[in-house]
């Protein structure tokens, strides 16, 4: 079978078809979004109701659905715990009950689209128990607990600076931790002076910042930071989404702005900065205008300007079990005993790195060891193409799957079998060279229809439209 799948997998990416407009099929902008905005396939009925809509908006009401469902806020929570480094362990060691807090603090955030400007200020002016107080976890996820390094992550974060020379680390120089008689309790407060050692802090653009006896000295820079007249703290925000969405930065890499690394586009920068300002920080917003854009509705490169992206570890993973309807669980050793996920636990709502699987880590699951970006290597491997085409583990999956098992009881021959796996695995209804092919196949093989339906799936589980976001192979 395996020799067989290798053929089918090689004449499918050898037959591409181009598409005559610049705009992307509806089928490509159905998958492309769910994956982007969720990190999840649609349901074949979803695929079903989507390309039957004859609505002229069904696009952006799409998007406005999507953005709000808990699926797109648990996955845009995935990416700020990738940047804000929320695990358990080493380094951050956060432990289970900081990082359960933690992550409800960001879901809400997002739940109730908190503009952007106020979300950083609590994040950065926070503090109390790790339990209660759930965004004072930011400064107990540092290693090193100094007022530099807790200044050098958040111009990193916020800022896109790699490198400070400045003296505004004094202003994070009062933050003190302690324990409690609760198991892993620490909480996070302020060493209050009387006298100030610092009358004025100069920043690198020049600005002066005066801290007074008595008072949260972060106040003043986080106030100057999230000011409408910082106009970089934007820009960055703007450029991670911008990154998020399309796996490359106006400004790349996404946290290295540098003066000898410039926007690859500036007057889009500029544009979607204005708008996020005007939209008073709303990332809500500012995601549904560059989910609009003519460049997420493209046909994929080369023939148009969106370039397809390999889905991230958690995703591949999520789509493997969604696809075959046999889900992987998982538990955490911190703290023993060990703690056991539900079941159908997507791979994407974990919330903490230090829990993982052997698929995760072979498709290149971040560590959220640091707050860079680049730490998530979505490249495709050797081992990884070894694994979906010749694992045992993946094709007892495929044979087991209750998805293909319903597949075939409904099918009573080989067009209905290949248009109902196309639907679940591709998002996208099969083409009729497809079935022609299929046909073709079925009546070589001479096999029975059940084993041509494992093949089948398997095969398209192998495909390059399988694997990315959106790199459509249509026949």
């Amino acid at each position: 079978m395996k020799t067989i799948l290798i053929f089918i997998v090689c004449l499918i990416c050898s037959v591409v078809q181009v598409a005559a407009s610049d705009r992307c099929q509806d089928e490509v902008f159905l998958r492309r979004a769910y994956l982007t905005v969720t990190g999840a396939l649609p349901w074949p009925q979803e695929c079903e109701e989507f390309l039957s809509d004859t609505n002229p908006d069904k696009r952006e009401q799409l998007i406005d659905k999507l953005l709000k469902s808990e699926l797109g806020l648990k996955y845009m929570q995935m990416h700020w715990g990738d940047i804000l480094r929320i695990k358990s362990e080493f380094p951050s060691n956060l432990w289970p009950n900081g990082v359960q807090a933690y992550n409800r603090w960001i879901y809400e955030q997002l739940l109730n689209n908190v503009p952007y400007d106020k979300m950083v200020q609590e994040l950065l002016l926070s503090s109390g128990s790790n339990f209660r107080s759930p965004a004072s976890n930011f400064y107990r996820g540092f290693q090193k607990r100094s007022p530099q390094n807790f200044y050098n992550n958040i111009n990193l974060l916020f800022l896109g600076n790699r490198n400070c020379s400045d003296n505004g680390y004094l202003c994070f120089s009062q933050i003190k931790f302690k324990s409690t008689k609760e198991w892993k309790e620490e909480i996070t407060y302020l060493d209050f002076h009387k006298t100030v050692p610092w009358q004025k802090i100069r920043l690198e653009d020049g600005t002066i910042l005066k801290l007074y006896p008595d008072s949260d000295w972060r106040e003043a820079y986080v106030l100057w930071l999230t000011s409408r007249n910082n106009r970089r703290f934007a820009e960055v925000l703007v450029n991670r989404m911008w990154y998020w969405v399309f796996g490359k930065g106006i400004v790349h890499e996404p946290d290295d702005w540098r003066d000898d690394n410039r926007p690859s586009d500036p007057e889009l920068l500029k544009e979607l900065t204005d708008y996020f300002l005007q939209q008073n920080f709303n990332i809500r917003a500012l995601l549904k205008k560059i989910l609009l854009s003519e460049q997420f509705n493209a046909k994929t490169a080369p023939e148009g300007g969106y370039t397809p992206q390999r889905l991230p570890a958690e995703v591949i993973v999520d789509a493997i079990a969604s696809v075959t309807g046999i889900w992987s669980t998982y538990s955490s050793r911190v703290p023993e005993p060990f703690t056991f996920y539900p079941p159908r636990t997507r791979a994407t709502h974990l919330g903490d790195a230090t829990v993982s699987s052997s698929e995760l880590e072979l498709f290149g699951k971040v560590s959220r060891d640091v707050s860079l970006e680049s730490q998530r290597n979505n490249a495709i491997t050797s081992r990884q193409l070894l694994y979906l085409m010749n694992s045992s583990q993946l094709e007892r999956r495929i044979r087991k799957s209750p998805t293909l098992q319903k597949i075939y009881i409904n099918s009573t021959n080989i067009e209905q079998l290949a248009t109902a796996i196309t639907l679940r695995v591709l998002s996208r209804r099969a083409t009729e060279q497809e079935i022609a092919m299929y046909k073709e196949y079925a009546e070589q093989s001479n096999q029975p229809l059940m084993e041509t339906a494992i093949d089948i799936m398997w095969m398209q589980m192998n495909s390059n439209e399988f694997l990315y976001n959106h790199k459509s192979l249509r026949l």
